[in-house]
């Protein structure tokens, strides 16, 4: 399962929410399909309810620890049965081109380094984001109401913040995470990292797992297109103004 942020134009309001990524590739607004489920099945205040099941904010999700999940995966099933009737309309699951990925959690609840370094969790950035510095990814750790692991996303440092990728994996992602940019190629196997013992999380909290070795990329030029892939998602970050230039690791 495949949960992240996404905002879309309706009219001449913005409706952000959490979305799931559907067999088709378009974006199911969980929290909507939720409530016209529930209508169906006749409870009264549907969207009310809804609202507290399979809120419109994967924090919020979050915080609500296991049973929380259980539901949205139940919602999400439900929205793929109707995908594939032909009847989902555009307004319950926007095309991608339509919408705009966020990063998967916009505002965690806490935000940190593997040595235990806090981060700003308010300068968060997404896909698109213009990097600073030279580019190190990774994968972060998000984290469950409970202490456990809700689940996965790519995620690198970013002055003194994070960029965090548009999806949020609920199982590891298998295989090895790449790095492209301007014709050239880093990767690294996931496998290593697979059973990393981790600590605690709060819900919400993203945890930045220590970081795979790659070889430094040489400099690159302003506004060059840094494409980072693991096998659930690639997040095509940019260059700062200044270009960016190798550090040693």
């Amino acid at each position: 399962m495949l949960l992240g942020t996404a905002a879309w134009a309706e009219g001449p309001v913005e409706r952000r929410a959490l979305v799931a990524r559907l067999a088709s590739g378009r974006l199911a607004d969980l929290n909507r399909i939720e409530a016209i489920r529930l209508r169906k099945l006749g409870e009264t205040d549907p969207e009310r309810l809804a609202e507290a099941l399979v809120p419109s904010s994967l924090r919020r999700l979050l915080e609500g620890g296991p049973r929380a999940l259980t539901r949205v995966r139940q919602t999400l099933a439900y929205a793929e049965k109707w995908e594939r009737r032909g009847t989902l309309p555009e307004t319950l699951a926007p095309l991608p081109e339509s919408a705009d990925l966020l990063p998967c959690l916009p505002r965690p609840s806490a935000l940190r380094r593997s040595d235990g370094l806090g981060l700003d969790r308010f300068g968060v950035k997404g896909p698109g984001a213009e990097l600073s510095g030279p580019p190190q990814p990774g994968l972060a750790a998000v984290g469950l109401a409970g202490g456990g692991i809700a689940g996965f996303c790519l995620a690198l440092e970013e002055a003194g913040s994070a960029v965090l990728g548009a999806w949020m994996s609920d199982e590891w992602p298998g295989g090895s995470l790449e790095l492209r940019a301007e014709g050239l190629r880093r990767s690294a196997p996931l496998k290593a990292w697979e059973n990393l013992e981790l600590p605690a999380l709060h819900a919400g909290e993203a945890l930045l797992l220590p970081l795979p070795r790659l070889k430094p990329l040489p400099n690159l030029m302003a506004g060059s297109p840094i494409q980072i892939t693991v096998s659930h998602e690639v997040l095509v970050l940019h260059c700062g103004p200044d270009g960016l230039h190798p550090t040693v690791q």
